[in-house]
């Protein structure tokens, strides 16, 4: 086994690792601006220098490029680091702005991190500093020049990451800066992401800008729900509004990244549409009722259908934008108080297909973040799942005459064939978040929860279920989907005995092969694949 030593520590040499992955991996902290672990590593900012004693020399070198060797020796403390941690500290500020009072970046900055721990109490620069324009480069994103420490992070994201390349480097001395191309904006898809790996405020999210400070924030670990890839993001919110979404790492789904699709795709959350109450009535002013009204209302809806046309005249759409729990649950509801009834899935898939950059990470077609779950777990019930043309033609024809849709998707939207279809139903349950077409559509209304009110698990395309997790509290009455769910089994006779989400997930793991042993504690913060996959692999 090939070892080094890091300040007295002995190290055992990963390959393929750098000095600083292997120092950060076994707690040694080397501060630093240009390396980032999904980019290339330029060392230029000279900040994770080292003092490097090997083969009878000794010599500082950056330590996002230096690789460890047998009997290699690394200071990361010596007096000649400190010194060039110092004079690189105090370099970057000579035309810095002493603006953190008002930059977005001023609490959670390495500048004024590093300036406090390693750069020196005072400066020594006298003449004017140069001053850098404020720019708008892009459809999210501004550029505060004079800010810039020029670590590059940006450019080599443009260059490797999203492959597009609207960054450079211009000009020379203390003239220089970043900057689009002429002609160029910073519109690609993946944009957003420059902002987050920018270590000072130089790169800035209009949405987020001056909107608040990062230490009244609070963040909970969640994933975005603007597609099927299933990115692991942190929501930052706080006095139950969300301010923004930035990406989680999760090598094995999103790495660093995601795309301002997801990105500012939030705003929903906190729609005026938004369903509040339970409501019960057609049209555009449906009467507001409590849950018991609701919920007596689909029961003796249902009821007086089948009783007077048979099971078969009643159908169901699933949906891919509700969690595994919750559509656990309308399988169990069409399992046995609907049984009889059809159910389906209706699919949301962009026609442009998957889009996928020079560095790997893909927008995926399918705009629904669970559509393999709920395949799965109908499936895995013995739920026989009908094409939703058969279903809408079943209602065009008068076979089909009562409806439960389980909605959930923001840019939720019916033809108007389906309009049509929907004005000849005897009765209609609508489950969702927002009011729409389909709304209003609808004889009873229950208003459900969006994914950062509630706990659960999503099953992305590749197979792995993750969890998402509830920072805000579900809006007016509305609640989280599986306890609407729960309530309407059991009003109509049915049993789901579940207290908490995680008790519906341990039964789903049970009932369901390819769910089996995935309970909650066992998908973690990064998720796990389901069973089946792991069998295939195996």
């Amino acid at each position: 086994m090939a070892t080094f030593t890091i300040d007295d520590k002995e190290i055992e040499i990963v390959p393929g690792k750098n000095l600083l992955q292997t120092a950060v991996e076994n707690d040694v902290y080397i501060p630093h601006y240009c390396y980032h672990p999904g980019l290339s590593a330029p060392a230029n900012c000279r900040m994770c220098l080292v003092e490097i004693e090997a083969g009878g020399r000794r010599g500082m070198a950056p330590s996002c490029t230096a690789m460890p060797a047998e009997g290699m020796v690394v200071g990361t403390q010596s007096e000649q680091v400190k010194r060039n941690q110092n004079a690189v500290m105090e370099f970057l500020l000579i035309n810095h702005p002493l603006d953190c009072p008002v930059c977005d970046q001023s609490g959670e900055c390495e500048l004024q991190n590093y300036s406090y721990t390693y750069g020196p109490d005072r400066s020594r620069f006298l003449d004017q500093k140069t001053i850098q324009p404020k720019k708008d480069i892009g459809e999210h994103t501004l550029l505060y020049s004079d800010r810039c420490i020029r670590c590059t992070r940006c450019i080599r994201f443009c260059d490797e990451v999203s492959g597009t390349s609207e960054l450079g480097y211009f000009n020379r001395g203390v003239h220089n800066e970043i900057d689009i191309f002429p002609g160029e904006r910073l519109d690609n898809r993946l944009s957003g992401n420059t902002v987050d790996i920018c270590p000072v405020g130089a790169l800035l999210d209009k949405d987020f800008l001056f909107k608040q400070r990062v230490w009244f924030l609070k963040e909970v670990d969640t994933l975005c729900t603007g597609c099927s890839a299933g990115c692991n993001i942190r929501a930052d919110y706080n006095n139950e509004r969300i301010y923004r979404l930035v990406p989680r790492e999760n090598m094995d789904v999103n790495e660093y990244w995601m795309c301002d699709d997801g990105r500012h795709g939030w705003g929903y959350v906190h729609s005026d549409d938004r369903l509040l109450f339970p409501m019960i009535g057609r049209g555009a002013d449906p009467d507001l009722v409590l849950w018991e009204a609701a919920l007596e209302k689909v029961r003796d809806g249902f009821e007086k259908i089948r009783e007077a046309h048979g099971p078969a005249s009643i159908a169901g759409f699933a949906s891919s934008h509700l969690t595994n729990e919750e559509n656990f649950l309308f399988g169990i509801l069409f399992k046995d108080p609907l049984e009889g009834a059809s159910i389906g899935i209706r699919p949301k898939v962009s026609q442009e297909g998957d889009t996928t950059f020079k560095g790997g990470f893909t927008i995926r077609a399918d705009k629904s973040p669970n559509s393999r779950g709920v395949t799965e777990i109908l499936s895995g019930l013995g739920v026989s799942i009908t094409d939703p043309v058969e279903i809408w033609r079943g209602i065009q024809e008068g076979n089909i005459k009562a409806l439960y849709i389980l909605g959930g998707d923001p840019l939720e939207r019916i033809t108007e064939a389906e309009r049509s279809s929907l004005g000849k139903l005897e009765f209609l349950v609508v489950q969702d978040i927002l009011a729409n077409d389909l709304s209003r559509q609808a004889d009873v209304i229950l208003p459900g929860a969006t994914f950062i009110e509630k706990n659960g698990t999503f099953t992305n395309c590749d197979g792995r279920v993750q969890k998402i997790n509830q920072g805000l509290e579900p809006v007016g009455d509305a609640r989280a989907d599986w306890r609407i769910l729960k309530d309407v089994i059991e009003m109509m006779g049915g049993s789901a005995p579940y207290d908490e989400v995680e008790d519906v997930m341990a039964d789903l793991a049970n009932a369901v092969e390819a769910f089996a042993q995935l309970e909650s504690s066992s998908v973690g913060s990064l998720g796990a694949l389901l069973s089946t996959i792991e069998k295939v692999e195996a």
